[in-house]
């Protein structure tokens, strides 16, 4: 029985996010490491979501802003640009409650932290 060999790619790993990336999908040098197409546009995005640009979702739970709306019923919908893995990541409220609650080391001496009681 003859197999046929697996595609084998050159794939690193994004220090933001750390999925397995093919090489030519990757910005960065070895030095400082690489990053991922995909983080580094989310990082852009969440700046200028920051200045005045509409949303195009949460970058964790993957909803899209339309989603977002809808399942507010009415109420303002807001989103968060948290420095998070090294970049600015965009997430809706409940993903960012999740994530500030796994880092008390980053927020809990800090007033916004004592608010939260962390």
């Amino acid at each position: 029985m003859n197999s046929a060999p697996g595609i084998i790619t050159d794939q690193v790993t994004c220090r933001f996010c750390s999925k397995q990336v093919p090489r030519t999908q990757l910005v960065g040098t070895p030095q400082r490491g690489f990053a991922c197409q995909r983080c580094v546009e989310w990082h852009f995005h969440a700046l200028g979501v920051l200045g005045g640009e509409v949303p195009k979702g949460c970058q964790c739970c993957n909803k899209p802003w339309d989603a977002l709306k809808e399942e507010s019923n009415g109420v303002e919908v807001r989103m968060y640009a948290v420095p998070k893995d090294g970049i600015y990541q965009l997430l809706c409220a409940q993903c960012k409650d999740a994530y500030v609650q796994k880092r008390r080391d980053l927020y809990g001496k800090t007033e916004y932290g004592a608010d939260l009681k962390l």
